[in-house]
């Protein structure tokens, strides 16, 4: 009886394991900011991938983290290359879609610490002379890994750079709006 029950339970585990993995699922994390500045500016930083550095999260922690930009800047098929140097890091970023003051679609390609990709999506409205930019960020992934990103608190992780790349943009978009009304 004791051998039928281990059994039973090792094939529920196997079924539910394979189950799990499976399904096709996403990680998905939407980041919200209102910024002061004209709609046209922060669509003219963001497509920018020579002004990226100025606001990318990332160089927070790795400063001395090497890029480029290959291809036309602020144009679909600009490419940001990236290669951390204290995170370890290197991947691509590619500009894929654009609607004027309105939309942004850029496709992530990480090949270190580990190969994964992601999609950012850039949406923005003017509100009162103000621009509300929400940035949808999506991985995708099967069931077991989004279990295992759950485990290890990926998506928290994920929110708090994006929020913090939304923070040092709408900086760098005040600065730009300061100087272009002083001239």
């Amino acid at each position: 009886m004791k051998y039928l029950l281990n059994s039973l339970l090792t094939i529920l585990f196997i079924t539910l394991t394979i189950t799990i993995m499976a399904q096709s699922k996403s990680i998905e994390v939407q980041t919200i900011k209102t910024i002061n500045a004209p709609v046209n500016e922060v669509y003219d930083i963001l497509r920018s991938y020579e002004r990226f550095p100025e606001w990318s999260p990332f160089l927070v922690t790795d400063p001395n983290q090497k890029n480029k930009v290959t291809g036309t800047d602020g144009k679909e098929g600009a490419v940001f290359h990236w290669e951390g140097v204290a995170e370890k890091s290197l991947g691509t970023q590619t500009l894929t879609e654009l609607k004027k003051d309105s939309y942004l679609l850029m496709k992530c390609d990480v090949q270190k610490p580990q190969k994964s990709t992601g999609v950012f999506e850039y949406i923005l409205e003017e509100e009162n002379g103000k621009t509300v930019v929400t940035q949808n960020f999506s991985i995708p992934c099967n069931g077991f890994q989004k279990f295992m990103m759950g485990i290890f608190g990926v998506k928290k992780q994920v929110a708090k750079i994006n929020k913090l790349g939304m923070e040092r943009l709408s900086e760098l978009a005040v600065k730009d709006t300061a100087k272009s009304v002083s001239l």
